[in-house]
């Protein structure tokens, strides 16, 4: 289809979309309720980085926030929508002029580690390192960032995180600030390399956000990094050969602005992610058109918001099946407030913030986050606001959202792949619906959110299928899924090494072992004699191979 008549097409569904709104009456008022006081999110500072991660691994979500005036803060999360601050006795009490922290396994031990990103240190002019903490399994941290050759002095802007060339190892990318970039290569877990230079992703200029997504469906991770000062942004196409080549001229995403962070999501369901910059100037939306080029639909889409934007974040927070889009503005700088767009499903989107104190949040607000933090179904989003006689500190917007329709979560763990499972791709299948996702660190801007994957299902009453696709190259697919439920998939080992025997000595036995490597989800009768029973235990090890190579 050629561009003019897929421009036609798409007006004429605006059309008839606008007519059933009509017909239907309005949208009902997102819900969100600011409990970050409440929750215990109390530490004051000029907070400007917010990540979302469970870090002790007790099924709910934490809270690591960067400031740049005091020590950062670690809030565990109690289970009950509050919050303990643990920083020192965790020690990840940061005491750098913090722009930027991610979560990220980079040892593939089953907990996640912290990197933070700095600046200058509070109270003065020397410049802080970037920090890198390795969780020890016990609650603590020990920073690794000399030893590991990551303590750079540079003026972080933001962090990111991918398996760039296919090692089965999360890498780890640092913009900066007027200086090279780092892109450090994971060592199997031991440490890293800076790889900078031999990658091509060679940039000095200001820096902002950035984020590792496939452009291209090539099966690996490209990046596309963004500029302030009205300089060009970029576009590194991975080569699949540990090198990347800059395509932001040939693709249309050579934008210029004062651009700060960046999101992706496929917003018309095309199977190809398409990409939100913000900017201090109008924002911008650019439609991925599936063949290796994108276009500007900012103003088509009504998604030009013109603030001084910072933080983005696509979510479906209503659970109608379509991507959303929140934005945040500082406020102090220009009074245009926060934004919440609303997806149509057609490209196109619509605010239903306004008048709304809650999602306008007239405040200086810089990192965005989000993650069910109370795990009852839907998106809640963190706000890095400076706490101050002035301002009113962390937001954490709860989403009441959860009963306006249904809703599936699932977290994704790599065993061939990387244990993040970062750059898996997860596609959802349901009443003749198909759904996209992908697993990224690093988004928006100084914000990095949960790396669980999200979707609402509106009021269908069950999903067909979720086929993932796993950064090793596995293809996998899962049926029978329950709605309204997060569920954890293992990638398929193909070790039988990894497998006891001891648990398959019953056909309950064998239930925990089918269940337990999230391939199949649900009791399976694998050799179809009409009984799940221990024999369909040789038919699973049949599947899965019989060598760990």
């Amino acid at each position: 289809m050629d561009r003019m008549k897929k421009s036609y097409l798409t007006l004429l569904n605006v059309a008839v979309a606008a007519m059933v709104g009509d017909a239907c009456g309005q949208v009902e008022a997102p819900t969100f309720v600011d409990v970050g006081a409440a929750s215990g999110l109390l530490a004051e500072g000029l907070h400007h980085a917010v990540a979302i991660g469970d870090y002790n691994g007790d099924g709910w979500e934490d809270l690591y926030v960067g400031s740049r005036s005091t020590g950062n803060s670690l809030y565990r999360n109690n289970g009950d929508m509050t919050f303990t601050e643990v920083g020192e006795e965790a020690g990840v009490a940061d005491e750098g002029y913090t722009n930027a922290a991610i979560w990220l396994d980079f040892d593939n031990d089953g907990d996640l580690d912290l990197a933070t990103g700095n600046g200058y240190a509070f109270g003065g002019s020397e410049p802080a390192p970037n920090r890198f903490y390795v969780n020890q399994g016990d609650g603590t941290f020990v920073d690794m960032a000399a030893t590991f050759g990551v303590a750079s002095t540079s003026m972080c802007r933001s962090l990111h995180a991918a398996d760039y060339d296919g090692d089965g190892f999360t890498d780890l990318y640092v913009v900066n600030l007027n200086s090279a970039n780092h892109f450090y290569k994971n060592t199997t877990g031991q440490g890293f390399s800076n790889v900078y230079f031999q990658t091509g992703t060679v940039d000095t200029g200001v820096g902002m956000g950035s984020i590792f997504f496939d452009y291209d469906n090539d099966g690996d991770q490209d990046l596309y990094l963004t500029h302030d000062a009205n300089q060009t942004n970029k576009l590194y196409r991975n080569n699949n050969d540990g090198t990347f080549y800059d395509l932001a001229f040939l693709s249309g995403l050579n934008y210029q602005g004062n651009c700060m962070g960046v999101d992706v999501a496929d917003i018309n369901h095309d199977g190809h992610l398409d990409l939100y910059i913000t900017d201090l100037f109008p924002s911008a939306m650019f439609a991925n058109n599936g063949d290796g080029t994108f276009d500007d639909i900012s103003i088509f889409s009504s998604t030009n918001d013109s603030g001084m934007t910072w933080g983005c974040v696509f979510l479906d927070y209503d659970h109608d099946g379509e991507w959303d889009l929140y934005l945040v503005n500082d406020y102090q700088f220009a009074p245009i407030p926060n934004i919440l767009y609303k997806g149509q499903g057609d490209m196109t989107f619509s605010k239903v913030s306004e008048g709304d104190p809650t999602l306008e949040h007239r405040h200086s607000d810089f990192g965005l986050a989000m993650g069910d933090l109370d795990r009852d179904g839907d998106m809640d989003m963190v706000i890095a606001t400076t706490n101050s006689d002035t301002q009113p500190g962390l937001a954490l917007l709860r989403n009441d959202a959860s009963i306006n329709g249904h809703w599936l979560q699932v977290k994704l763990i790599g065993t061939q792949s990387n244990r993040d499972a970062v750059g898996a791709r997860a596609i959802l299948h349901f009443d003749g619906k198909t759904r996209m996702d992908e697993v990224n660190i690093g988004q928006g801007y100084s914000g990095a959110s949960t790396l669980d994957l999200h979707w609402g299902l509106g009021w269908s009453p069950a999903v067909d299928s979720l086929e993932v696709r796993w950064p090793s190259g596995e293809i996998t697919m899962h049926h029978e899924l329950a709605i309204n439920t997060r569920h954890e998939i293992w990638e398929p080992t193909n070790c039988l090494a990894d497998f006891d025997y001891d648990f398959a000595r019953s056909s309950g036995d064998l239930l925990v072992l089918l269940s337990g490597f999230g391939q199949f989800g649900t009791p399976t009768d694998l050799d179809g004699d009409g009984v799940v029973a221990a024999s369909d235990l040789l038919v699973f090890l049949t599947v899965f191979g019989t060598s760990c190579d």
